[in-house]
């Protein structure tokens, strides 16, 4: 079978299609026929070596596909799931519903979609009324939180690196959107300069002080990535004077059963169907051009959900 596998770290050249043999599956495994693979930014980082792996392997973590006898599933945290075939156990696998959408429009509900409604439904359950800030929000997870804090009742500003991109998370329900010098403004015009609610935050470092100093007294700062880099150690008394909390989550905790998995993307088909999730198919490669799908996620221009075809050569 066709696969693409590291040999070495380093930029989107070392990416290599090869052909593999796979081992049959163990009795603990199911033999999955992948039909599509989801390319995120944690894929980038293995392949930078910025979150080592053994080498040779196998990269993306993310996948559509079916077993033998037609019975399909999805999958979050599988390395090794740019190629046309992967065995997994069956604690990885979630089955999909047979009311889903094609695989290109189901691909953005899964890690970019279950990770926006873990943040709005359980790292911080969001509340009527309640106002948050999100950054990032013109990629696909933030363009996808946005419009479940709506759903929610909650006010919400957005920000983002350019003019245009913020205009994106306005387009798609944000209540008030701007760049990231303008967070400040934003929050005190927003909530009579009271502060927000939540942050929800994957930027990390550059704007972790202007973020925290737009939360209300109890607010909580939601940091779950670090596009910018991690946030230095800091003196936990800063939060004390207005009783401050952080939260440091991770997809796999709030979505460590297939059964919460089940939940989470029932209800954000629940959304789509009526209307009030919007965000394009996944934009497809050939598993052969890995390297150009790379290149478009690293270089954040592009809001939507980016896949690989192992079948197209």
């Amino acid at each position: 079978m066709k696969a693409i596998r590291l040999h070495q770290t380093g930029g989107a050249e070392v990416l290599q299609l090869t052909d593999v043999t796979l081992p049959p599956p163990t009795s603990a495994q199911t033999r999955i026929r992948v039909e599509l693979a989801g390319v995120n930014f944690i894929d980038i980082y293995h392949r930078r070596g910025q979150y080592q792996v053994p080498l040779p392997s196998g990269i993306g973590i993310e996948g559509i596909g079916s077993t033998h006898s037609g019975e399909r599933y999805f999958w979050l945290n599988a390395m090794g799931s740019y190629a046309q075939e992967i065995n997994l156990t069956q604690e990885a696998l979630t089955r999909i519903p047979d009311h889903a959408p094609p695989p290109a429009a189901l691909l953005p509900l899964l890690c970019q979609g279950l990770t926006a409604h873990y943040l709005a439904d359980s790292a911080f359950p969001i509340a009527r009324g309640d106002s948050a800030l999100v950054t990032a929000a013109a990629g696909g997870v933030g363009l996808l939180l946005i419009q479940i804090l709506k759903s929610r009742g909650a006010k919400v500003i957005a920000a983002a690196s350019t003019k245009e991109r913020a205009l994106i998370a306005e387009n798609h329900g944000a209540d008030i959107s701007g760049v990231y010098s303008e967070i400040s403004e934003m929050v005190a015009e927003s909530t009579s300069g009271h502060g927000v609610t939540v942050v929800y935050d994957s930027v990390g470092k550059d704007y972790f002080d202007r973020c925290l100093e737009s939360l209300a007294t109890t607010g909580m700062f939601v940091l779950y990535g670090g596009a910018s880099g991690p946030v230095p150690p800091f003196d936990l008394m800063r939060l004390n004077p207005r009783s401050l909390a952080i939260r440091r989550p991770t997809l796999s905790a709030y979505t460590a059963t297939s059964q919460e998995r089940e939940r989470r993307l029932a209800e954000l088909l629940t959304l789509r169907a009526q209307g009030s999730l919007r965000y394009p198919d996944a934009q497809i490669f050939p598993i052969a051009d890995a390297r150009s799908a790379h290149h478009l996620i690293e270089s954040r221009t592009y809001s939507g959900k980016i896949g690989l075809d192992p079948w197209k050569i």
